[in-house]
């Protein structure tokens, strides 16, 4: 089964958001809680908490029927007001797991409207069998690729 989530980075305060990405019925994904939230984190800490994160990811969710309302909690659960200030400053590392390996995809950050886009040419594939570290370092050469 496929596991996914995402990784913020805010630059201004060191700031870390992690959380889960549910793939919607139909196709798609969305944010989902647990919302891991702490500063000035190790990228061994950041492997560690991806972990716990990877495991709440779940397949089949329903559409959301009302995405405003969704775009809201989304921006509350992670402490910020704005899609503006989301993207203000910010790195995305994108993770999923498929076929054995984990997938990590950096982003460059195109701004609140057009959000963050990752290339596959730049995704980064490690075995899940890595070690805490392999997947840290691997955390690391992908935060060094995103803008």
């Amino acid at each position: 089964m496929i596991k996914r989530a995402d990784i913020i980075k805010f630059n201004k305060d060191n700031k870390f958001v992690l959380h889960p990405i549910n793939t919607l019925e139909g196709g798609g994904g969305i944010a989902s809680s647990p919302y891991v939230i702490d500063n000035d984190l190790t990228y061994i800490e950041i492997a560690e908490k991806l972990l716990t994160v990877l495991n709440c990811s779940k397949v089949g969710v329903p559409q959301p029927l009302d995405w405003s309302f969704f775009r809201k909690e989304h921006l509350k659960a992670m402490r910020i007001k704005s899609m503006k200030i989301l993207h203000e400053d910010s790195l995305n590392v994108g993770v999923f797991t498929k076929d054995g390996n984990y997938h990590i995809s950096p982003t460059v950050n195109k701004g609140p409207r057009q959000g963050f886009q990752g290339a596959v040419k730049d995704r980064i594939v490690i075995p899940l069998s890595s070690s805490v570290e392999e997947l840290a370092s691997a955390l690391e050469e992908a935060f060094k690729k995103s803008s």
